[in-house]
C-alpha cells in the first residue's frame, strides 16, 4: 500500500518545472478556498433557516474533525512525504505528522455537512472546493494520497454524526416530553405568586 500511495504522490505532486502561477493557485486553494466556504456557509446562514443548520452543523463538525484529527496524528504520528525524501514539499511543514490532513479533513467535513439542505448543488459545489483544497496539499507536497482520502471519510463521517446529533438534541429540547412535570402535568409557564 505504502508503494502506491508513495507513486501516487509522485504522479501529483508539483515538479521542479512546476508553473509559478499552479503553484499560486494550489497555495490559494490549501490557505484561502476553506475559508471562503465558510463564509459561504455563514452567508447563507444569514437568509435561511436551513443553512443556519447545516452552518451549525458544519463548525460543530469542523471542530469535531480538529479533535480527531489531532488525536490520531497523536496517537499515530505518520511522517510526510518530506521525512523519507519524496518529492518536493513547496510550503514548509517541518517534522510534524500528517495523517489524515487538517484541510482536507475540515473541507470535506464542511462540504458534507450541506447534505441535510433539499438542494444538492451546493453540496456538490462544496464537494468540488473540498476535493480541490485535497488535490493543494498533495501537489505542495505535504501530503500522502492516502492522508486526503482519510480526511475525506473522517468529513463524511462526522459531518453525518454532527448533524444527526444536533438534530436529536433540538428534537429532545423541543419535545413535548420535556414540557411535563414529572407527574406527567404539563409544566406552566408562569410563575404563581
Amino acid at each position: 500500500m505504502q508503494d502506491i500511495d508513495a507513486a501516487l504522490f509522485e504522479l501529483v505532486n508539483a515538479g521542479p518545472s512546476a508553473p509559478a502561477w499552479s503553484l499560486q493557485f494550489a497555495s490559494f486553494a490549501s490557505d484561502i478556498l476553506p475559508a471562503l466556504l465558510a463564509l459561504a456557509l455563514a452567508i447563507g446562514a444569514l437568509f435561511d433557516r436551513r443553512w443556519r443548520h447545516a452552518f451549525f452543523t458544519a463548525m460543530v463538525g469542523v471542530l469535531a474533525a480538529w479533535l480527531i484529527v489531532q488525536a490520531i496524528r497523536w496517537a499515530f504520528p505518520m511522517p510526510r512525504p518530506a521525512y523519507y525524501g519524496l518529492g518536493i514539499q513547496w510550503v514548509p511543514q517541518g517534522i510534524r505528522p500528517g495523517f489524515p490532513s487538517l484541510h482536507a479533513a475540515g473541507a470535506f467535513t464542511a462540504a458534507f455537512s450541506l447534505w441535510c439542505l433539499p438542494w444538492r448543488s451546493p453540496m456538490l459545489a462544496a464537494l468540488a472546493v473540498a476535493a480541490t483544497v485535497a488535490w493543494s496539499r498533495l501537489y505542495l507536497g505535504l501530503h500522502f494520497p492516502s492522508d486526503v482520502v482519510a480526511a475525506a471519510m473522517l468529513g463524511a463521517l462526522v459531518s453525518i454524526l454532527a448533524e444527526r446529533g444536533i438534530r436529536l438534541m433540538s428534537r429532545t429540547r423541543t419535545s413535548p416530553a420535556s414540557a411535563r412535570a414529572p407527574g406527567g402535568r404539563l409544566r406552566s409557564r408562569t410563575r404563581r405568586a
